[in-house]
């Protein structure tokens, strides 16, 4: 009978363990992106540029419940992108913008088979900003609202994601306010369970 109770208390307790272990997840993440700038306003005088490659660090958590998740990040993303610049007589100059940020996701998805679908806001919060040319950024804003949306697939303790950014605001305005940025970016992160 002993042996019995003790067998039982043992599987609850590693049944518990592994369902515990399934409803949430924490770890580190890395990533890259691909950058855009996207302009607003005045297509006489500025032109989007080449897309430029990014990278991020940071960490996630995830909640899973029935099927659906809850997931928190919090990340460095250094980001750089290019516009094109006209003057009155055409002609044409390459500005860099350089950012670097602190971005906090809040991603709610559904996993689906092997996959995960998510989509959720973004804060991003603005730590330094450069621009190769003196006046070319009239003013970039410390904080803006984005969203992302994409798929995700854990393989054993690795998590793998590719998402979509966009931005909801401006994330600063060209010249004498003249035209808007937006910064938008295609992800590609790894993430490690550490639980």
């Amino acid at each position: 009978m002993k042996q019995k109770l003790l067998t039982t208390i043992v599987f609850i307790f590693l049944f518990g363990s592994i369902a515990e272990a399934q409803v949430f997840t924490i770890g580190p993440k890395v990533g890259i992106s691909s950058t855009q700038v996207s302009l607003k306003d005045h297509a006489d005088r500025f032109e989007e540029g080449d897309a430029n490659y990014s990278y991020q660090v940071g960490a996630f958590a995830r909640i899973n419940i029935l099927g659906f998740f809850v997931q928190p990040e919090a990340y460095f993303n250094s980001v750089q992108g290019e516009y094109v610049s006209r003057n009155n007589l055409g002609n044409k100059e390459t500005v860099t913008l350089n950012q670097n940020k602190i971005d906090v996701p809040i991603l709610f998805g559904y996993k689906l088979g092997p996959l995960r679908l998510n989509i959720g806001p973004v804060a991003s919060f603005n730590m330094d900003s450069e621009v190769d040319k003196d006046d070319a950024v009239n003013e970039y804003k410390n904080a803006v609202f984005a969203y992302q949306a994409g798929i995700g697939v854990d393989i054993s303790k690795l998590t793998l994601d590719l998402r979509y950014e966009g931005n909801f605001s401006d994330q600063a305005t060209l010249g004498d306010d003249e035209g808007k940025v937006r910064i938008n970016q295609v992800m590609l992160s790894l993430g490690l369970k550490l639980l």
